[in-house]
């Protein structure tokens, strides 16, 4: 069969397979903090396969959790989108690549370890990479999304990485390409806050846009984007403390692949509060999920950071107090900073 194109005669089929890779790319670039999920879980897969020196095969299963996420978007897009036509095969094609793509590379993967502090640049460097793509994203998106994300976004994340290494839960100081004095926690990881940001709140913003019932209920909305984001974390933070890109306090116990369980609570209660707080600024201005955000939106947020950041040590103080009781090893050491501060001022 030949498909009249006027000046040019082509077939029928390659009309079809130009028409389907132009669809897929767009499909990508429309939903790329979605697809993110994807890729980093297949990329982390790949560096715990191959550039670990030992191999760490034993955190491979670690992909399922951001993967958990991309097929979840997927599922809901296909079920409840009305612009899609496909919609059981646009659900066999997200299950089929979270599986096949990830089984592929346990199979087949040959061993390049990265030596030396190689995969503490390659950290910090990445982060940077996938920081330019996100804003790229972002600005491409809707107006004040790149302020909101990188502005708002990198404040909140700011006070937060550095928070946690003064209050000596951790350290970073083995990631020395990126540290700016006099803080102590270096760009890559601060920005990295705005990258997961962005990343889960472009996922619950879709997912309000097909769900209208969680449209109505921005506490959950903002615990939803917390677990989001957490679910790429279990599969980031093993990584990166085998790599010793963050080192964790020696009187907290590891709870996940030598991660503590403070880490992953902390995430959940950092990040729901800041969600929140931006969810009820849409309902007040009249912002849809993914709409435009103004300067006097922005400037709302920027202000609301203190409170979230109250909010947030509040939620954390109050988990880890159910989950390791007051005498416990996160409670211990808020309490010797607290005693720390009170002998400086007292002098």
């Amino acid at each position: 069969m030949i498909s009249d194109t006027s000046e040019l005669q082509l077939p029928r089929g390659l009309i079809a397979e130009v028409s389907l890779g132009k669809r897929a790319r767009a499909e990508v670039v429309r939903f790329l903090p979605a697809w993110m999920f994807f890729f980093y879980a297949c990329l982390l897969l790949n560096t715990g396969l191959t550039n670990f020196e030992p191999a760490r095969p034993d955190l491979s299963a670690n992909a399922i959790f951001p993967l958990t996420v991309f097929v979840a978007f997927y599922l809901v897009r296909a079920w409840r989108a009305p612009e899609v036509e496909h919609r059981w095969s646009m659900a066999f094609v997200a299950l089929g690549l979270a599986t096949l793509v990830p089984m592929i590379n346990i199979a087949y993967h040959n061993p390049s370890p990265v030596t030396g502090r190689g995969l503490l640049v390659a950290f910090e460097v990445s982060n940077f990479v996938w920081a330019a793509v996100m804003l790229w994203h972002a600005r491409r998106a809707k107006r004040g999304h790149a302020w909101l994300f990188f502005g708002a976004g990198f404040l909140y994340g700011l006070l937060l990485e550095n928070g946690g290494i003064v209050l000596g839960f951790f350290h970073e100081t083995n990631l020395e390409l990126s540290m700016v004095k006099p803080l102590v926690a270096p760009a890559a990881t601060m920005i990295g806050w705005c990258i997961v940001l962005y990343m889960a709140t472009f996922v619950v913003w879709q997912l309000r846009k097909w769900l209208p019932q969680l449209r109505r209920q921005n506490a959950l909305s903002g615990l939803l984007v917390g677990v989001t984001a957490t679910m790429l974390d279990l599969q980031i933070d093993p990584l990166a403390t085998a790599s010793g890109a963050w080192v964790w306090d020696s009187s907290l116990p590891p709870w996940f692949h030598g991660v503590p369980l403070v880490n992953f609570v902390a995430w959940v209660c950092a990040l729901t509060p800041f969600a929140w707080a931006m969810f009820r600024a849409q309902e007040r201005l009249a912002i849809a999920d993914g709409g435009v955000w103004t300067g006097r939106a922005l400037k709302e947020m920027v202000l609301a950071v203190p409170g979230a950041l109250v909010m947030a040590a509040l939620m954390f103080m109050v988990s880890m107090g159910l989950l390791e009781g007051i005498d416990g090893p996160s409670w211990t050491l808020l309490n010797q900073f607290s005693a720390n501060v009170l002998a400086a001022v007292l002098g």
